[in-house]
């Protein structure tokens, strides 16, 4: 439920002429992301566990969470 309210964040800090550009971006890291994330658990859940690695994750996503409220602001005038 948190996707569609992600692209319209990036939609609506992209200027018009670029925001195309922007959403390829995002979707482009968000993707990769979940391919790096799917190799990272596999691995880190054989080397300690699946405890340790579903701890980890949800401090990773915490911890995402911290600095998108910190790096994220409205912009002036909305």
């Amino acid at each position: 439920m948190v996707y569609p309210a992600l692209i319209a964040s990036v939609s609506d800090h992209a200027q018009p002429a670029w925001r195309a550009n922007a959403l390829g971006t995002y979707r482009f890291w968000r993707d990769l992301g979940y391919a790096a994330g799917a190799l990272a658990a596999g691995v880190l859940a054989d080397a300690l566990g699946l405890q340790t690695t579903v701890l980890t994750a949800a401090a990773l996503t915490a911890l995402s969470g911290l600095l998108a409220a910190r790096w994220i602001t409205e912009r002036p005038g909305q």
